[in-house]
């Protein structure tokens, strides 16, 4: 049996949280930890409060050296020890979970022993290969056995809870075909997880959680080229945010819904209509919830040559990201709640670079890249794909198409998601007519062409 951490737990309970006045809790321990380590090193780490809860149950004692670090200057103290960390000895019942950030982070499966939920998603992917079924009667054990310890829903809520801030950070890492895969296993699960629970208030909470995944599930199968069936996630997951009464929810969704809508093609015109359907959560909803929402709505009138409209709205994207909290402005992952400042730069870039403005479009372009974390492959490829918009914008379709072309080619095939390719599309689409027989108009034509029918044979194999 592990002893419990006392001394993490106290130092932890001593800090007072800025939010709420009351004791730290893990999940804001968590976050601070992270935000930590990234001012300090520029790496992107996922410490959650759930691993905290492990940390403080004594189940794992030495963690890595980056949250070593990081736990000492949040909790003001000088050495591991004054946590209550250790190196695991030979023989004892406490795993030691990444002892070196050189080292990858290994399973050491051993009776009593709780998988870190750190390293679910990668324990998914490798045991993908048993069947949905077998990952999946897995997680169902475990979701029950956290119902079974708690006196109600509150443990597994956390752990849902914690499932989608997972999400947040692999979407960001994650290859389309592995997020399906996992999210295809936690879809399940939550299914068994709303049939099980007791309460109106669980409910509603689970619903929200249904259509966090949801989002997800349209945009990674979306991204593997089966984009009649994202289609039809995206209503679910509409529902699902709208039967939880959550406005943030609600307002999230929609935008998500609007930003994709972008890139896959459909018409300016129809996704302003769908966002003034949202109004009222732009007005009267929570400011954290609107972001997305204003950022499609700017992007959307730049695609249709509305400067002015373009402008309104981006104005009014800045003013709502000055006004959030910082907990939301310095996360880097794609939560519901995250909402980074290199976003807003890729809304200017975006906009300025259909609109022709290059001058502005190649100051948020900078910016952008200068703000994306170490690990955000697509990102500052989508503003590189910008830039080559801006060369055909500017008088320039030889330059730009190939610039395009080049930069996507240097792209892994397995990162090249609509986000993505629609930005390609793009560029092509704004060479004039009259030059788009040109060689490396016809190669990046070539390109965006064959990555298509490449999704589509990898789906029907």
């Amino acid at each position: 049996m592990s002893e419990p951490n006392h001394q993490l737990s106290a130092a932890r309970t001593r800090i007072r949280s800025a939010t709420t006045g009351h004791a730290l809790t893990r999940a804001e321990l968590a976050d601070a930890v992270n935000a930590w380590v990234y001012r300090q090193t520029g790496r992107v780490v996922q410490l959650s409060g759930n691993y905290v809860g492990k940390l403080e149950r004594g189940v794992f004692r030495w963690p890595n050296a980056d949250f070593r670090a990081g736990l000492r200057a949040v909790l003001g103290v000088a050495t591991d020890a004054e946590l209550g960390f250790r190196p695991a000895e030979r023989g004892s019942d406490v795993v030691s979970m990444g002892a070196s950030t050189n080292d990858p982070p290994m399973f050491l499966p051993s009776a009593g022993k709780e998988v870190d939920d750190v390293l679910r998603r990668t324990f998914l992917l490798s045991a993908s290969a048993a069947g949905v079924g077998a990952v999946l009667g897995l997680e169902s054990a475990r979701h029950g056995l956290n119902r079974a310890m708690s006196d109600g829903v509150s443990v597994d809520l956390d752990d849902w809870r914690e499932v989608v801030r997972e999400y947040g950070s692999a979407y960001v890492t994650h290859t389309a075909d592995e997020l399906h895969e996992m999210l295809l296993v936690d879809v399940l699960g939550l299914q068994m997880a709303l049939s099980l629970s007791s309460g109106d208030g669980a409910r509603l909470e689970l619903y929200k959680i249904g259509a966090l995944l949801s989002q997800y599930m349209a945009q990674a199968i979306g991204d593997r080229g089966q984009r009649r069936e994202a289609m039809r996630w995206w209503p679910t997951a509409r529902k699902a945010a709208d039967l939880s009464g959550d406005l943030h929810a609600m307002a999230y969704i929609r935008g998500r819904k609007a930003i994709r809508a972008i890139y896959d093609g459909e018409s300016p015109h129809v996704i302003i209509e769908n966002i003034a359907e949202a109004d009222h959560l732009i007005a009267n909803g929570p400011i954290i919830g609107r972001p997305s929402l204003l950022a499609a709505r700017a992007q959307s009138h730049a695609l249709l040559g509305n400067a002015d409209d373009a402008e309104v709205s981006l104005t009014a994207l800045r003013e709502t990201f000055a006004a959030l909290p910082s907990a939301v402005t310095s996360d880097h992952g794609w939560h519901c709640w995250a909402y980074p400042e290199e976003r807003v730069r890729f809304a200017e870039s975006f906009v300025y670079s259909h609109l022709g403005e290059t001058e502005k479009a190649e100051k948020a372009q900078s910016a952008a890249l200068a703000l994306y974390p170490p690990n955000s492959r697509r990102g500052p490829v989508q503003i590189e794909l910008q830039r080559a918009l801006c060369l055909v914008r500017s008088g320039d379709p030889c330059g730009g198409t190939a610039y395009a072309t080049t930069t996507l080619d240097d792209l892994p095939t397995e990162h090249r998601t609509r986000f993505v390719m629609g930005l390609g599309e793009q560029v092509l689409a704004a060479v004039p007519p009259d030059q788009r027989r040109t060689p490396t108009a016809r190669e990046l034509h070539e390109l965006l062409r064959d990555d298509a029918f490449g999704a589509q044979r990898a789906i029907e194999q």
